[in-house]
């Protein structure tokens, strides 16, 4: 038997989880009545509720609306979550607070003399700030979050913020509003949990399963690789023996070298390389960057990529990385938090002034890592491999026609 755990928000009410009751047949729904109102007093009325739970039932779901996805994040559960669902979530409260504070026209030091000033948005305390920021939330369960444009509580760009370093997918709703109560959010609110229930019904029914390549896996690997990556951006391609050459590299990152798995067959794969930034005013910021990563050609388009590139993310966000730049297409990277490398202040190495840069992308997978940062990026000396020596290495595959065709770059 499943269990899904609804947590309200301020002056909400549990008996708010009777809507999403029919959205989880089979499932028992219900809604957690908590009394506290500081994160470490509800994270800890949340903890005992979910780990209570979990003695009668094998997964539990949480949907957590507003500060209850604040307060979740502090209960210390995510380890005994299956999948979250939030809505309008506080997810950068330092943030919010400081908001707060600047529209009050109240500084740290006086709030810190008085402990606590009340204000038009509700009272400020010195306790609490000082707890959000020595306790950053550890939160890595998969995560899916509702966003409404007209939301004037929650700032949009923090929620995306914790999209790009989470197991997070992201919806926005065009006349959406912090509290969801019209009946047009509300429909909108009930479909968007019925189809993404059914997408990880799907992926988990799938038998998919991510993890660390094996040596013996290899060869497979590389098979998978050239077969994916064959007459795409030149005749044949390099991309099998990029890989082949990389795991040998010092800049490997073997923990980051990933297989997608489904029903014992290797569907996909991606890899990271450690490299750097030289920054404009001296030193060097480092920096990830990734691939090849590539699906199975008959599976392409089916969702396994992003569904293979955010896990491998989140593991390398996981692994306290800062930033992941590339070169790639925004079309479908922009989807999973890249955005164009330029807006970071960061440029690609030996590229003339002016020209196009709109292949290379970043993310940041440690929310602000990259303030403050320009520079040029380096490509990892690895990634220049000699061709006639791939030109070699190919020949120890099952022969292929190279073509040229219209769109390759080389």
């Amino acid at each position: 038997m499943n269990a899904v755990v609804y947590i309200h928000g301020m002056g909400g009410s549990p008996d708010e989880s009777a809507f999403y009751g029919p959205l989880f047949p089979g499932r028992d729904v219900i809604g957690l009545d908590y009394k506290s109102f500081t994160p470490w007093e509800a994270g800890e009325e949340i903890r005992k509720a979910v780990v209570s739970l979990k003695k009668s039932y094998t997964e539990v779901t949480v949907i957590a609306n507003s500060i209850g996805a604040f307060f979740l994040m502090h209960s210390g559960t995510c380890g005994l979550i299956s999948r979250a669902y939030f809505i309008s979530p506080v997810v950068d409260m330092e943030n919010m607070i400081s908001g707060i504070m600047a529209r009050a026209g109240v500084n740290e030091k006086e709030l810190e003399q008085k402990g606590a000033i009340e204000t038009g948005e509700g009272m400020l305390s010195w306790e609490y700030l000082s707890y959000v920021r020595a306790h950053k939330p550890v939160w890595n369960a998969p995560t899916f979050i509702l966003y409404g444009c007209g939301d004037s509580l929650v700032a949009l760009d923090g929620v995306k913020r914790f999209v790009a370093t989470h197991y997070a997918r992201l919806t926005v709703m065009e006349g959406g509003e912090h509290w969801f109560h019209t009946d047009e959010q509300m429909e909108f609110l009930r479909r968007w949990i019925i189809r993404n229930e059914n997408g990880a019904k799907a992926m988990e029914a799938s038998g998919i399963v991510i993890r660390n390549e094996k040596k013996e896996e290899q060869r497979e690997v590389e098979e998978l690789i050239r077969d994916s990556f064959w007459n795409v951006y030149r005749p044949g391609c390099l991309e099998h023996y990029v890989i082949h050459v990389l795991r040998d590299d010092a800049a490997f990152v073997p923990e980051l070298d990933l297989v997608m798995e489904k029903d014992g067959r290797i569907i996909g794969q991606n890899m990271f390389m450690k490299t750097v930034i030289e920054n404009d005013g001296g030193g060097v910021t480092d920096v990830l960057t990734m691939g090849p990563i590539c699906i199975a050609n008959d599976l392409k388009r089916k969702g396994y990529g992003k569904f293979l590139l955010d896990r491998s993310l989140e593991l390398a966000a996981e692994m306290g990385f800062g930033a992941v730049l590339f070169e790639g297409n925004i079309k479908f990277y922009g989807n999973c938090g890249f955005d164009y490398a330029r807006n970071f202040g960061i440029r690609y190495h030996d590229l003339p002034e002016g020209a196009d840069s709109s292949f290379f992308l970043c993310r940041e997978l440690i929310p602000g890592y990259l303030k403050d940062v320009t520079g040029v990026y380096q490509t990892p000396e690895g990634y220049y491999v000699d061709e006639d020596a791939a030109e070699e290495f190919d020949k120890s595959f099952e022969p292929k026609e190279k073509l040229r065709l219209p769109g390759q770059l080389f």
